[in-house]
């Protein structure tokens, strides 16, 4: 009897836990259901063109975003895994899940992806991506910005070209050669401003060779020129002359303070120039459920693999 009452307290516990996620009717839009009503139609209409060109190119890969009023005494984890199974996600899906309410929300991922892309991965995608701008209520912003991320990290796992016009890639892309370079530029900046210092101090010591050698000929000092350091001009086989050490003083002549007799040289000096020094809430990604309006059926049919990155 008791094992009887327990295995229905136990049926009971797990349907009230599913009930906040099957409460929650997906919207036509298939890959954004906004019950708070925190996007605006232009972040909805740029999920879902990323998400029709990961579909097509990624086969059946989904970015999914949901955003709910409350998870009330459910913790996100919890929901977005029953929420991901009972809307049948697809295996590549990514379904993130937040409340602006509570603060607090995160991702999940299908089972073909709980390898690739961890919980882990989750977190850190989130605390740089997102956490910032939907804490600051910037939500079409944190959202727009998260899933041009993902859908770039899509295009790189499986080695898929990004649509020209969609995401980050898609810009630089659109850019042609122009961004091309200046996406060299971004990810070398620090290589080169390295090299452009040690330029700078290379052109600088040949200058002052440069000068010290026409100083040393009693020559006028012609005009300097930075690509004289690749030239083969006479100063750069130069050596400056040594400086000689100054001879013995003489004695001091009679006399005190401010006076007396005058005062040795110690010896002759020599004219000639200075040689010069020189200075987590996680997710899944899938398929399946209604279809997005235009007449689009995503794939489906995937189970979460109850990995999640986020606030709990």
């Amino acid at each position: 009897m008791k094992k009887t009452v327990s295995l229905i307290l136990t049926a009971l516990l797990a349907l009230c836990l599913s009930v906040p996620a099957l409460a929650l009717t997906q919207s036509e839009d298939y890959y954004v259901t906004d019950e708070t009503g925190s996007l605006s139609p232009e972040t909805v209409e740029e999920v879902l063109n990323v998400n029709y060109d990961l579909e097509e190119s990624c086969d059946g890969a989904q970015i999914v975003v949901v955003f709910v009023n409350y998870f009330g005494d459910v913790y996100a984890d919890e929901y977005a895994v029953s929420l991901f199974n009972d809307w049948q996600l697809s295996d590549r899906a990514m379904l993130l899940v937040v409340s602006p309410r509570e603060g607090r929300g995160g991702m999940t991922v299908g089972r073909e992806l709980t390898s690739r892309f961890t919980d882990d991965d989750m977190n850190s995608y989130l605390d740089r991506w997102f956490w910032d701008d939907f804490d600051a209520g910037k939500y079409d912003r944190a959202v727009t910005t998260l899933v041009d991320k993902l859908a770039d990290w899509f295009y790189d796992e499986y080695g898929v070209d990004a649509p020209s016009g969609s995401g980050s890639s898609g810009t630089l892309a659109g850019l042609g050669i122009l961004g091309m370079i200046l996406g060299f530029l971004f990810r070398n900046l620090f290589i080169i401003l390295l090299f452009v210092l040690i330029l700078v101090i290379i052109i600088r010591s040949d200058r002052r060779r440069y000068r010290g050698y026409y100083t040393a000929m009693g020559m006028p000092i012609p005009r300097y020129y930075p690509w004289y350091i690749f030239s083969t001009l006479p100063y750069r086989r130069w050596n400056p002359p040594p400086r000689d050490p100054p001879g013995p003083r003489g004695p001091r002549g009679p006399g005190g303070f401010g006076g007396g007799g005058p005062r040795s040289s110690g010896g002759p000096r020599r004219s000639g120039s200075s040689s010069g020094s020189f200075g987590g809430r996680s997710g899944r990604p899938g398929s399946g459920g209604s279809r997005p309006s235009g007449g689009f059926r995503p794939s489906g049919g995937g189970r979460s693999g109850g990995s999640f990155g986020g606030r709990r």
